[in-house]
């Protein structure tokens, strides 16, 4: 797998770059997008624009300049500053956050009162302090201008006092009639609080029902859980200790709930660092490639519907092998046949698993049936990989289980006279829509619903309650490993709203004035907990966690299964399989109004602001598609598909994605909202394609409904491509298998078009060496592309979103790029990733060329620009080999401000907003850099300690693929990380000399498929 001259393995990002596309050819031969630098915001030229206002300052005396000055502003200082505050300097409070069905122990940095930045919480030894986009760009849902602000009754705005009244009301009339005819609906969330809550109304109240609205929590791996170990159970894993990983429609390190902790385990048994370490192997079988897929070592293609097929015939053959069968499932296997084209693959992974028990595990994704669910747990016993603490699989008691039913139970319940419905923080209409959910709720005579935005339930209910964000309330989570997170309210709720917990108390308790934080310390200071509950509690708000307790382990049991498993027939219907998946930026819809994940672009597709129906090539040219030959600079102009399932239709654009499972359909779900001004418009809803009995797979009709429409994609924007791919040779991710590299440790070295000796300036280069100089490693085997490090630079430094149709233009501003690449064939390619900042190069070409000297080279090795110098010629974009620099071509700051002006509440003050008309880029976190540095100056000798600074794409990386320090110690771990073997910068034979350099990517493929 090298990708050395004698052998080379070309990188591909699009089937147009692959085909040699005349399109792609030409863009390839471009610094900027056609027209970019050109179009002015009034339309007209920028010859004429220049033309105008030079006759105008000739006229008036004023300036060019004038037009860009910030408008005065009046500041006040605090009259008495208060207790314990200094103003400007950061505080820090431990919290967690309930993120993509996840929770995330986290560290929230707050300016005199207001969030800025989340980090994860280092005190968690699942996630070491790391975190996820989704839980990154929560800062910004809290100062979201479209979440609901106010009561609403019938549609219309009310009073406060109103819907007090009606809540009071409705509690009178429950404590009266025991909870007949109400059905009280939950999110689901692991919150011992308000399981407690829900517990102790269905003993006061025998006649109430109770649901959980989240399809994820209560969905297919939750049945399967319940099938195998009864109710209660939880799963959790230890991949660190996995030798043998297979993957069956399981995105574990990107989508599926505990995707941080399983990221980072992962990465445990992938990171290499010598020739004689070991390395884990792992096998993917899914619908099209996930970010887990990404980083297999073998990965197949089939349909989402086949995937249970080809677990029974590897259990068949791990049982034939053998593996002893401790659950007594093997009977039920008899005759079981693998896929087309999946034998081999089947085999070698029996073998695999089968030579590595007590260290091997079958992993299913929640797309799956829950008998899938449930053989994989009877395999993984019989595997010796479930047990308690250390094992691979862990199954525990739930504490925070209640006996509730799921949303197709509320369907029915709606449909058996419900005279009251109570929904607290859930989306019933949506999440279950196309299937009548929305008109029954709406046709109940008294309705409440307590929520974020006025959604889709909000609509449909008679009264609408705000709902409090995370960091302004109390509450309390358990992670999957049983530890605790008490979350505490970091800022006082922007709008009079409630939490879930006020709201229960306040609909169902006993009338009193609910006071959360006593709510939630009544959970947790019981008579079991230590002598002095108050200093508890000050020690767990400190630290954020309460250790584990011990719960009660679960067993696997085979009735359950092998009734769950009468492997119920895949839905029937049209030609094409349709497969809907969570998506990598929006989860299913509940962060389609954060405009940071709008616009990061997918790991894979690299779309923005858009969903859109996958397909393979072959698929493509079935229904007759338009694809290639048109793309350009990000304009993919694609026809629409009409999907016809389930009673409905929907249209859709249609994207050529390679590696998509023929005759299958993808389809990202959560777009298509109308619930503030950044969802609006962004995509379309798949939902109503969907069945309650079958949410994640269906057959369908489809035809080519014509048109032409644009998406907007990045997967050719910076392209280092040269502009003759024809005698491409450029090898920017260098690759190995581990035997190649166990055989050949210095097998980068024969992708250096030029060798190191022979790469010299022709002056003296004038910058210091001296004193501490920073510089980055990223491990290319362990990044699994998660986009964690991506929004982290946004929220830290105060990146602009730019919107769909700049993104268009090719003018989106992110600080990190993710490149990914395809390599080998089309039919069944691999993909490597690559994060790409600025190189912070040594000889920097962007300085040579500045004329105002706006990026200089800072005496500790770091690439600053001086904003306030920059004249924005962009002769440093067009001299930057790495494309990194990101232009301001307009007010981006001043538009976001004007879509949303709480905007500024979330902004990091220690980083400068930029304006119209200079040049940005990655700075190493210079703030970080510089604060550090006054505080070694205060404290000690001026030396920062190796791992004191930590920049915000490395704090945030689940996998720890990333490395800062001072390279001029020998003993910090990025000195370390350079001296490896597998160590090379990118485009090196530039003599760029990039204090970024990366860490080969190795897999380990088995040896009987190679």
């Amino acid at each position: 797998m090298s990708n050395s001259k004698n052998s080379p393995k070309r990188q591909w990002r699009s089937l147009d770059q692959l085909n040699a596309a005349p399109d792609a050819i030409e863009q390839l031969h471009h610094e900027f997008p056609e027209g970019t630098t050109e179009r002015e915001p009034t339309g007209i030229e920028r010859r004429q624009f220049m033309q105008i206002m030079g006759a105008s300052a000739a006229m008036t005396g004023v300036g060019l300049t004038g037009c860009l000055r910030k408008s005065s502003e009046n500041i006040l200082p605090f009259a008495e500053r208060p207790e314990d505050r200094i103003p400007g300097v950061p505080e820090r409070y431990a919290t967690g956050l309930w993120s993509a069905c996840t929770v995330v122990p986290a560290l929230v940095t707050s300016y005199d009162g207001r969030p800025t930045k989340v980090d994860g919480n280092p005190r968690d030894a699942r996630t070491g302090g790391s975190t996820s986009p989704f839980a990154q760009a929560e800062i910004l849902n809290i100062y979201d201008r479209s979440r609901s602000n106010q009561p609403w009754h019938d549609g219309n705005a009310a009073r406060w006092a109103d819907a007090y009244e009606a809540m009071e009301q409705a509690r009178t009339a429950l404590r009266a009639n025991g909870g007949a005819g109400t059905a009280l609906v939950v999110d689901g969330r692991p919150s011992p609080t308000l399981a407690r809550q829900v517990r102790e109304l269905q003993q006061a109240l025998p006649q109430l029902q109770v649901f959980v609205g989240d399809p994820i929590v209560r969905g297919n791996r939750f049945a399967g859980l319940r099938a195998a170990c009864g109710d209660g159970a939880t799963i959790s894993y230890n991949l660190s200790r996995a030798k043998v990983i297979v993957s069956l429609d399981c995105d574990f390190a990107g989508t599926e709930p505990d995707a941080i902790a399983n990221a980072r385990g992962f990465a445990a048994g992938r990171r290499v660092q010598t020739p004689t370490d070991e390395m884990n192997r792992l096998y993917v079988v899914e619908p099209s490639f996930s970010a887990t897929g990404s980083t297999a070592d073998h990965h197949l293609h089939i349909p989402a519907s086949e995937v249970g097929s080809v677990l029974k015939a590897l259990a068949q053959q791990v049982f034939s092998g053998g593996v002893s069968d401790q659950v007594g499932v093997g009977a039920a296997l008899a005759g079981a046949s693998a896929p087309a084209g999946s034998g081999e693959l089947i085999a070698a992974m029996a073998s695999d698993l089968a030579a590595n028990v007590g260290s091997a595990v079958v992993m299913v994704g929640e797309r799956q049936p829950a008998w899938v669910h449930a053989l994989a747990l009877a395999l993984n016993q019989s595997l010796n990989a479930v047990g308690g603490a250390g094992a691979v699989v862990q199954l525990r008691e739930e504490p925070t289980y209640i006996e509730a039913g799921g949303l197709a139970d509320l369907q029915d319940a709606l449909a058996s006279g419900i005279t009251t419905l109570i929904i607290a923080g859930a989306n019933p209409a949506y999440d279950a829509s196309g299937t009548g959910m929305a008109e029954a709720i709406a046709a109940v005579e008294n309705s409440f619903h307590l929520g974020y935005y006025r959604d889709e339930t909000a609509e449909v209910s008679k009264w609408h309650i705000p709902q409090c964000h995370q960091l302004e309330a109390w509450g309390d989570l358990l992670s999957a490993d049983g530890t605790g997170v008490i979350q505490q309210p970091l800022i006082a709720p922007l709008y009079i709203s409630k939490s879930d917990i006020e709201f229960l108390h306040q609909i169902t308790g006993d009338g009193s004035e609910a006071d959360a934080m006593s709510i939630v310390q009544a959970t947790w200071l019981s008579a079991d907990r230590q002598h002095d509950p108050a200093g508890t509690w000050r020690t767990w708000l400190r630290d954020g966690l309460i250790p584990a307790a011990r719960p009660s382990a679960k067993s696997v049991q085979a009735a359950g299964i092998l009734e769950a498993a009468n492997f119920a027939s895949n839905p029937a219907g049209g030609d094409y399989e349709l497969n809907f998946q969570l998506d990598t930026k929006i989860f299913d819809g509940r962060y389609v109004n954060n405009p940071w994940l709008q616009e990061l672009p997918d790991f894979v597709t690299k779309l923005t602001w858009d969903n859109a129906a996958l397909v393979s090539p072959a698929t493509a040219d079935e229904l007759g598609l338009r694809y290639g030959s048109g793309a350009k600079y990000g304009r993919e102009k694609v026809n629409f598909v009409r999907l016809s399932a389930n009673g409905a239709e929907v249209e859709i654009p249609a994207f050529v994605v390679p590696a998509v499972a023929d005759k299958t359909i993808v389809l990202p779900i959560g777009y298509g909202r109308s619930i503030g001004i950044v969802a609006e418009g962004a995509g379309r809803n798949v939902n109503p394609i969907r069945s309650a009995n079958s949410p994640w797979i269906a057959r369908a009709t489809v035809q080519n409904a014509g048109g032409r429409y644009k998406l907007a994609t990045t997967q050719d924007h910076g392209s280092l491509v040269p502009g003759d791919v024809e005698y491409y040779a450029r090898p920017l991710v260098r690759e190995a298998t581990l035997e190649e590299f166990r055989h050949h440790p210095d097998f980068v070295r024969d992708d250096d078009l030029m060798q190191a000796g022979k790469i010299n300036s022709l002056w003296t280069e004038p910058n210091a060496r001296h004193g501490q100089q920073w510089g980055m490693t990223i491990d290319l085997s362990t990044c699994v592309g998660c986009n964690a490090c991506v929004v982290a630079c946004q929220a830290e430094n105060n990146i602009s979103v730019v919107g769909k149709q700049r993104v268009l233009e090719g003018r989106e501003m992110h600080w990190i790029r993710i490149d990914r690449y395809f390599t080998g064939d089309p039919e069944s390619p691999e993909v490597v990733s690559q994060p790409v900042g600025c190189m912070h190069c040594e000889n920097a070409p962007c300085e040579q060329v500045c004329p105002v000297a706006a990026t200089v080279h800072s005496p500790e090795g770091l690439n600053d620009m001086v904003y306030n110098r920059c004249i924005g010629t962009r002769y440093c974009a067009n001299n930057c080999p790495y494309k990194v620099r990101r232009y301001n071509f307009f007010a981006f700051a001043k538009e976001d401000y004007q879509d949303n002006r709480l905007i500024t509440l979330a902004r990091n003050p220690n980083v400068t907003v930029r304006h119209r008309g200079v040049m940005e880029k990655c700075s190493y976190c210079v703030q970080r850099i510089s604060a550090a540095k006054l505080e070694a100056k205060k404290h000690g000798t001026g030396i920062i300690p190796d791992g004191q600074i930590v920049v915000a794409c490395q704090q945030a990386c689940p996998t720890d693929a990333i490395v800062f320090g001072d390279v001029n110690n020998p003993n910090s771990a990025v000195s370390q990380s350079k001296g490896r073997d597998t160590n090379y910068g990118l485009l090196e034979w530039l003599n760029t000399k990039p204090r970024t350099t990366y860490l080969a990517k190795i897999r380990n493929p088995n040896p009987e498929l190679v």
